[in-house]
């Protein structure tokens, strides 16, 4: 799979960055910075993801799962305290990235201004729903899935928009970015750097989205981790 996996990726995504470039030729500043502003934002998404899975996966590579819910700790717990170590780790991270983009480019990841808080918690609920419905994923098949923890957020990359508008996709696939809250959120993104404002339908269907996705993730992670406990397979998640 991760043979195929990055060409493919990288492929879609290029091509829908290069027909971006062609229609907006003559506009290489405000293109250098959406795509600044959009490379800074997926990283939040994409490193909320990836603490929640490789919280689970740690404890599995180490075989600690059976002794990590032989605890007293709940599975609404364990997911509640990874997320708010992830939520410090991001955080670091933004403040990382976000300095090296204003020193370097001299590209101020705040000049969103008060948008930069609700497309913040906004691709975070995201990251989290998506972690979370992995680590569910792994509960049921094991090991044999691993992979998805670093790379299934990336199938969603080309079609949430991230550094070009979600006109530029087909339309089938426009159709698909209307149920991401990244797509929104990248949208809005660029109103803002653009003409200063976001159209507020951007945010509204972002955070619904990320209601309804995070609650489906969370009863699906729960309901797989109940049904592997009732049959034994917990200890089988590790193999």
């Amino acid at each position: 799979m991760e043979t195929f996996f990055w060409p493919f990726i990288d492929v879609i995504l290029w091509g829908f960055i290069t027909v971006y470039f062609t229609r907006r030729e003559g506009e290489a500043s405000s293109i250098v910075l959406f795509l600044l502003g959009g490379l800074i934002l997926w990283n939040i998404v994409w490193r909320a993801q990836q603490d929640i899975g490789f919280a689970l996966l740690r404890n599995v590579w180490s075989r600690n799962i059976l002794n990590l819910f032989s605890s007293p700790l709940t599975p609404w717990e364990f997911m509640f305290a990874t997320m708010a170590l992830g939520l410090v780790k991001i955080i670091l991270t933004l403040v990382v990235i976000s300095t090296i983009a204003f020193v370097f480019y001299s590209f101020n990841i705040f000049s969103l201004g008060p948008y930069f808080l609700p497309f913040f918690i906004s691709l975070i609920l995201f990251g989290w729903a998506s972690g979370i419905l992995i680590n569910g994923l792994v509960i049921r098949f094991g090991m044999r899935i691993q992979a998805f923890v670093w790379s299934l957020i990336f199938l969603l990359y080309p079609v949430s928009a991230v550094f070009y508008p979600v006109s530029v996709l087909p339309d089938f696939l426009q159709k698909v970015a209307q149920f991401l809250p990244t797509a929104h959120i990248f949208e809005g993104m660029r109103e803002v750097l653009s003409s200063g404002q976001a159209s507020p339908e951007h945010l509204i269907w972002a955070f619904a989205l990320n209601v309804v996705y995070l609650a489906l993730a969370g009863w699906f992670f729960v309901f797989m981790f109940e049904k592997a406990r009732e049959k034994g397979k917990l200890a089988k998640v590790e193999m």
